[in-house]
């Protein structure tokens, strides 16, 4: 049971299937895969305006460590690999809660805070939307969404 990608045991990559019948590894659609590469493309803009913005190295460390993560896990999303839309998915609405409330507080210092900030919850909304839409096109109910957060469960070893 080696994976056609991969080569791994432990990581099936074809025909996982959860317990609704749907298909996990499905590759990722258009929309999907365009939205991720641009929720990355911001993420990289915003890294290179925290070497402006950020006084001390270790918040900076902290700030670009942060993005890696979110660039690193946008770009599995467009490789397709196992588990990496709903742990990208994950990351997107925590980062959309925690930033989105505090736009308006954020109006008044300059303009530039909070406009970045928009656009990163504008960026990340429009892939959560393109997420959960994408997921509702195979048959599906499309008014219940609890499956994009589905984690299969891996057949055992022989």
């Amino acid at each position: 049971m080696f994976s056609k990608r991969t080569g791994h045991r432990c990581f099936p990559r074809a025909e996982t299937k959860a317990s609704n019948g749907s298909s996990i590894g499905r590759p990722a659609g258009l929309a999907v895969t365009i939205s991720a590469l641009v929720v990355c493309w911001w993420e990289l803009i915003k890294i290179t305006l925290d070497f402006a913005l950020t006084d001390s190295d270790a918040a900076l460390g902290a700030t670009v460590g942060t993005r890696l993560i979110v660039v690193v896990s946008g770009l599995a999303v467009v490789g397709d690999a196992p588990f990496a839309r709903p742990v990208f998915c994950f990351l997107c609405a925590m980062s959309v809660l925690a930033v989105g409330p505090a736009i308006p507080l954020e109006l008044t210092d300059s303009l530039l805070v909070p406009a970045v900030s928009f656009i990163d919850c504008v960026t990340k909304t429009l892939f959560l939307a393109c997420a959960f839409s994408s997921s509702g096109r195979n048959g599906r109910d499309k008014h219940n969404h609890s499956h994009v957060f589905e984690v299969a469960v891996l057949p055992p070893r022989d």
